[in-house]
């Protein structure tokens, strides 16, 4: 009796595990996805003692202003990581893709640019389309490197001298 319960038991999770050619859709229930954060999180240190210019003041967060590609301003936040630092996270925009820029203002008389180039990668998983950066350069200051990933994408950007 045993060996029936046995071969009845193989029997079922052979035919519920068959694959069906006809379906193309994918059974995304048992995922668990990681939120999608279009985010560009910029620290700023000084290049000779690494001293986070955000949290010791000596960048106004009141006076900086940032400006798109379109030349419209684009909204953003100031985050702290513990035993990270201070970040200013700008979102990008994920309504288009391809070339992008910010103009970062930080005070009257210094400002830099950030070029980047995003795309949406090709292939339909369960957790949908993360946004990824393409390629990223600051003029002006030198910065970590960033290579082609997905959002978020973490940086520092060494500023040596704010008066």
């Amino acid at each position: 009796m045993a060996k029936k319960f046995l071969l009845l038991f193989i029997t079922i999770v052979m035919v519920s595990c068959g694959s069906d050619d006809d379906s193309t859709d994918l059974d995304c229930s048992l995922v668990l996805c990681a939120a999608v954060d279009d985010t560009i999180y910029l620290q700023f240190l000084h290049p000779d003692n690494d001293e986070d210019l955000l949290k010791n003041g000596t960048i106004n967060v009141d006076l900086i202003e940032i400006i798109n590609e379109d030349s419209n301003e684009v909204t953003f936040t100031v985050e702290e990581f513990s035993e990270m630092g201070v970040y200013l996270a700008i979102p990008v925009s994920t309504t288009s893709f391809g070339r992008k820029s910010f103009t970062i203002t930080l005070d009257e008389d210094e400002s830099f640019n950030i070029n980047f180039e995003t795309s949406l990668p090709e292939g339909n998983d369960c957790c949908g389309a993360y946004t990824t950066l393409e390629s990223f350069t600051i003029d002006n200051y030198s910065y970590d490197l960033v290579e082609p990933s997905p959002l978020p994408v973490l940086t520092t950007v060494y500023i040596p001298n704010l008066d």
